[in-house]
Parts: C-alpha cells; sequence; structure tokens
C-alpha cells in the first residue's frame, strides 16, 4: 500500500470520527496519544494476528470522542523501537508511519503489515509465563486459543495487487477505406505494462 493509499484510508476513518460515527472498521485503532510501549507492543501483536494478513492501520493523535488532537510526530523515532523491543527475538510488525496534516495539528498514521504473523511478546512482568501470543477481539486484547492459531498458521492465498503503468486507447470510426474495405466503430484499450504485487514483477502485455 503506498503513501497515497495510506493517506486516504486514515481521511475517510478521520471524516467519520469528525461526523460522530462510530470507528466499525476491524484492521483501524485510534489513539490520542502515544501508548505505552508494553501496552502498545501487545496491543499491536494481538491486532496483528487476528488481522489474518491484511494491513492493520493505526491512527495516533485521533480521539473517539473528542475528534483530532494531534501529536508531536517526532516521538515515532524513539517510540517504536522500544516498542521493537517487547517482541520475541524482536520480531514486530513491518510500520510504515505517514505525517498527516488535519485542522492544522499533525495525525501519525502507522500502517502494520502482518503478513509474518504470529507476533509473539515478551510478558514485562516476567514470571514464569516468558511469551505469549496476543489476539483482538473486538476492541479487547486476551490470549489466542489453539483455534486461534490454526487460523493463523493456515496458508492464505492472496490476491495480487496491479497497477497500470502506462496504456494506449484507440478508437475507429465506421466508414471505408481508400480500397474499400469496411470499418465498424470500435474502441480498444490496451494496458503496455502493468505491476503486479506483492511480487512486485513488471511484465508487458495487452489487454
Amino acid at each position: 500500500m503506498n503513501s497515497v493509499q495510506i493517506e486516504s484510508w486514515a481521511l475517510r476513518v478521520i471524516d467519520c470520527v469528525k461526523n460522530g460515527q462510530p470507528n466499525e472498521d476491524f484492521l483501524v485503532e485510534l489513539k490520542r496519544e502515544w501508548p505505552n510501549e508494553d501496552k502498545a507492543a501487545r496491543r499491536i501483536a494481538g491486532h496483528a494476528n487476528a488481522a489474518l494478513g491484511d494491513n492493520v492501520l493505526w491512527l495516533i493523535g485521533v480521539d473517539e470522542k473528542n475528534g483530532v488532537v494531534g501529536v508531536n510526530a517526532t516521538d515515532i523515532a524513539t517510540w517504536y523501537p522500544k516498542v521493537q523491543s517487547c517482541f520475541d527475538e524482536s520480531l514486530a510488525p513491518r510500520m510504515s508511519p505517514l505525517n498527516i496534516p488535519v485542522d492544522g495539528v499533525t495525525v501519525v498514521a502507522l500502517l502494520f503489515e502482518t503478513n509474518r504473523a504470529p507476533f509473539v511478546v515478551k510478558n514485562p512482568n516476567g514470571g514464569t509465563i516468558h511469551r505469549e501470543v496476543p489476539w483482538r477481539e473486538n476492541t479487547s486484547i486476551r490470549s489466542a486459543h489453539r483455534s486461534d492459531l490454526i487460523r493463523v498458521l493456515a496458508p492464505i492465498q492472496f490476491l495480487p495487487e496491479i497497477e497500470i503503468l502506462s496504456a494506449e486507447l484507440e478508437a475507429t470510426i465506421a466508414g471505408k477505406s481508400s480500397v474499400g474495405n469496411e470499418y465498424v466503430d470500435s474502441l480498444s484499450l490496451r494496458a503496455i505494462s502493468f505491476s503486479i504485487e506483492p511480487a512486485n514483477a513488471t511484465v508487458s502485455s495487452d489487454v
């Protein structure tokens, strides 16, 4: 997902919040401020595990009740490394941050890729249980059940994302050529090249 797609998704969510509509997108989390690193790691892991391969979007600086409040965007530089350290083997979801200006303040959009699930976090309190696989259910976080892990570990088939890079449009008007050949009205579109993700391959083909 590119920056324009991330920003478009974020702005649609923000518009819903401004209009007093509840956030009903399971893949979106709203945070008024930068959350505590330990709690954030557990919540990100649970959200990413339950997403089953879909991208997850967090908006920092948006409160569901009070709307857009904004945050200090530079805090991301120190915040996410601390969050990553709470994950087992430091394997956290890959994160893409994007600063979005809204009403004179900055909202930070965090897009998390979840295709490397399951994500495991360390127990910050120590004890005999050292690790946990969190799972998000509705808006709460709990430990994953065996059935949840089966869903995560089962192969997931993704449809490729195709982006047209260049194309040609040809139109023919009905009539006769100089040698008497007749033509009918026609319109054809040909894709010169397109990219396919996640394979990141660029190929040439006619459509």
